[in-house]
C-alpha cells in the first residue's frame, strides 16, 4: 500500500531538494539607508491624491516612483537625524552661506538626459537612460538619496562606458540642511566641489578619480527639490 505524504511535509522536502536554487543576482545590494528611504512607511498615499496637479505649486518631470511626503515636523526631525548619523553627527552639517560661483539654469521640466548633458554626460549615456526607481536604489554610496526623501523620477544605466544616475526627489527639510548634507558627502568623496547659484537653483558639482556628480536644489512651496546626477568614471 503507498502512503501518503502530508502536505505539510511534501513542502519541506521539495524545499530541502532545492536548496542550490538559483545563482545569486548580479544586482548591487541596496544600500542601508537608501532602502529605508525607499521603503519607509511615511512614503504611502492610499488615495493617490498627488496625481491630482490643479493648482499644484510644484510640477516636474515625474514618473510616480514615490509620492511626496507631507511637511510634517515629525517627517523632518526624522530626516534631519539620519542625515546627520549619515555623516557622523550635526556638527558636520555645516551650512554653505553663499555660492561663489555661477553655473547654467536648468528648468524643472528638464528630462533625465537632459540633466545628465548638463552635468556632463556624453549623449549616447542618455540615449541609454532606463527609467525606474531601482536606480535610486543603485546610487553610489558617496551621493545617497537623501533619507525619507520622496523619489518623483529616477533613470540610469549600467550599459558599455555607461555608469550614471539621474534623480529627482523631495523633501520637506530646509534647502539649506540638504546642502551641508551633500557637501560633506562631496568633500568626502574628493576635492572639494564648486558651489554655484544657477537659476533658481543652488547647485554643488564636484568630480573624483571614480565620480562625477551635480547636485541641483531648490525651494518650491514647502518642498526642496533636488536633481542629483552620478556619473561614475
Amino acid at each position: 500500500m503507498i502512503r501518503s505524504v502530508p502536505i505539510a511535509l511534501a513542502a519541506i522536502l521539495l524545499s530541502a531538494c532545492g536548496g542550490g536554487g538559483e545563482p545569486e543576482d548580479s544586482v548591487p545590494q541596496r544600500d542601508p539607508q537608501v532602502a529605508q528611504a525607499l521603503d519607509d512607511p511615511l512614503l504611502t498615499d492610499p488615495d493617490l491624491s498627488t496625481l491630482n496637479e490643479a493648482g499644484a505649486a510644484l510640477t516636474v518631470i515625474t514618473d510616480r516612483s514615490l509620492p511626496l511626503l507631507p511637511p510634517t515636523r515629525e517627517a523632518i526631525e526624522a530626516a534631519r537625524e539620519e542625515a546627520a548619523s549619515l555623516v557622523g553627527g550635526s556638527d558636520k552639517l555645516v551650512p554653505l552661506g553663499e555660492p561663489s560661483a555661477t553655473a547654467n539654469a536648468l528648468p524643472l521640466t528638464a528630462a533625465p538626459d537632459e540633466q545628465l548633458a548638463v552635468a556632463g554626460g556624453s549623449d549616447a549615456c542618455g540615449a541609454s537612460l532606463q527609467r525606474g526607481a531601482i536606480w535610486a536604489a543603485r546610487m553610489p554610496v558617496e551621493m545617497p538619496i537623501y533619507p525619507r526623501a520622496g523619489l518623483t523620477a529616477a533613470s540610469g544605466s549600467q550599459s558599455a562606458g555607461c555608469d550614471v544616475r539621474v534623480l529627482t526627489f523631495v523633501t520637506p527639510v530646509d534647502l539649506p540642511d540638504v546642502l551641508a548634507f551633500y557637501s560633506d558627502r562631496a568633500r568626502r568623496a574628493g576635492p572639494k566641489p564648486i558651489y554655484a547659484r544657477a537659476g533658481v537653483d543652488l547647485l554643488l558639482r564636484g568630480a573624483s578619480a571614480a565620480l562625477a556628480y551635480e547636485v541641483r536644489a531648490r525651494r518650491v512651496g514647502d518642498q526642496t527639490v533636488v536633481r542629483m546626477v552620478t556619473i561614475g568614471r
